[in-house]
């Protein structure tokens, strides 16, 4: 087991270590402390190139929470949430990451409303991209949310 990055010996916390899956990268969220970074402000995202091991403030960081990630199939986009826009609601945003790392300039994710972002005030925290096919039935989901909860049971040996 190798060490990476020692967070510590800058008195930060580092969460959510993901590896681009061309294995060149590791993109990380930097912040003072815990585990939940989404809460804090001067949460930033930090990439580690994996030749180098050095780590760099991504291009795309702003004056708000940059946090959870996610690495598109061919390690050329990442979405992630940011809290840019008003310093509350977490909103993704998309980047393109050129070959040798750099992050381009990061744009919302898109919305078929294009008045739906003023309107959503709930956060999106969690983003993470897919080549599968979503295929999502609100009307199961609030089905099984709402039936008969199981009670867990100790496995025999």
């Amino acid at each position: 087991m190798e060490l990476i990055f020692n967070a510590s010996e800058n008195n930060k916390s580092a969460s959510f270590p993901r590896i681009s899956p061309d294995g060149n990268y590791i993109v990380i969220t930097l912040h003072n402390y815990g585990c939940f970074p989404i809460w804090h402000k001067e949460a930033d995202l930090y990439e580690i190139d994996l030749i180098s091991m050095k780590p760099v403030a991504m291009h795309l960081n702003s004056d708000f929470t940059d946090s959870y990630h996610s690495w598109s199939s061919n390690s050329r986009w990442l979405v992630f949430s940011s809290k840019r826009d008003d310093g509350l609601t977490a909103r993704f945003y998309i980047s393109h990451i050129e070959e040798n790392g750099t992050s381009g300039k990061p744009f919302i994710m898109p919305q078929k409303d294009p008045e739906f972002y003023g309107r959503f005030i709930k956060s999106f925290n969690l983003p993470e991209l897919s080549t599968l096919e979503v295929n999502v039935n609100p009307g199961k989901i609030l089905e099984i949310a709402k039936g008969k909860t199981l009670q867990a049971k100790w496995a025999e040996n």
